[in-house]
């Protein structure tokens, strides 16, 4: 049976890519987050932070961060996703359409992360750690 160590060394690069689309994502939600919600980004930007640092866990093959990063996603995307369409329509912000048209690149990368957090070579590589970590 091969070791924790072993298997992360191996590890599939879906996760990896997940875990970059999903730094891009957030990343370019933090100006719309800081217009949308004042400075400090209010329930958005705890979303966004537990997403970030679940996704650091799925790396590692951990359930718990994938399912982290799920539903701090599905928060983040909830609170976000209006904006695509009304960010064409905000007449007090002059970067609106530019906002929503980054808002609407963020959330398919979100979408694309989490689809990869779930692809077929992710789950094999969330149970392999699963299994040889409760076996050591």
């Amino acid at each position: 049976m091969s070791s924790v160590e072993e298997i992360r060394a191996n590890r599939p690069p879906e996760v990896g890519v997940a875990r970059v689309l999903l730094i891009i994502a957030v990343v370019s939600w933090l100006p719309i987050v800081l217009q949308l919600y004042g400075p400090t980004g209010g329930l958005a930007s705890v979303a966004m932070f537990f997403a970030v640092y679940g996704s650091f866990g799925a790396v590692k093959g951990r359930q718990a961060g994938r399912l982290m990063t799920t539903i701090a996603l599905a928060a983040a995307v909830l609170l976000m996703l209006p904006y695509c369409w009304l960010g064409f329509r905000d007449d007090e912000n002059p970067y609106g359409f530019v906002y929503a048209t980054v808002d609407i690149a963020a959330v398919l990368l979100a979408a694309v992360a989490v689809g990869l957090l779930y692809h077929p070579n992710s789950n094999r590589y969330v149970h392999l750690v699963t299994v040889a970590r409760q076996a050591s």
